[in-house]
């Protein structure tokens, strides 16, 4: 048997036609690997995307509690604060009322203090002039009793012009 000498092209074409196949089964299994690994990275990508935007989420409900509170404490702080304002108010308006009432109190009593003065001092003159003693003893205890009138005056005078300063000061 004789078996005619084969075409080594034909041969060469087989060849490489199984090695081509071989290739593209190997190429094929290499690119569906590492088409697999390519997947599984764009997926822990998607995670760490995914982590981080709930990171992000997270602080900037974090910060709006935060900034919250602090609006929340800072309402309450200008309450209070408004309260002792009042309160320091109405204690400061109670020690000037009192004070008033004092100054009234002590302008009363200084008013009454020279009014009994000029009224002794008119009882005297009456009954000096009543009396018509010598002429010097009358132009004497004139004298002193003008002296007296004048200070008294002027001492209602100087209480009311102080105690005027203290009120509308």
């Amino acid at each position: 048997m004789f078996k005619p000498p084969s075409d080594p092209s034909e041969l060469t074409t087989a060849q490489i036609l199984r090695e081509t196949a071989i290739l593209r089964e190997l190429l094929e299994t290499n690119v569906g690997g590492v088409s697999a690994v390519v997947e599984q990275k764009f997926m822990a990508v998607d995670r760490q995307f995914d982590l981080v935007e709930r990171m992000r989420v997270e602080q900037k409900k974090d910060t709006k509690d935060a900034v919250d509170a602090a609006l929340t404490a800072q309402k309450e702080a200008v309450k209070e604060q408004t309260t002792a304002f009042g309160l320091a108010t109405a204690k400061s308006e109670a020690a000037m009322t009192e004070q008033l009432k004092q100054l009234n109190a002590t302008f009363t009593a200084a008013i009454k203090g020279v009014t009994d003065l000029l009224n002794d001092t008119k009882d005297r003159i009456s009954k000096v002039e009543a009396m018509r003693v010598g002429g010097a003893d009358v132009r004497e205890n004139r004298r002193a009793d003008t002296a007296i009138m004048i200070a008294a005056v002027g001492g209602i005078i100087a209480a009311g012009s102080t105690i005027y300063t203290i009120v509308h000061g």
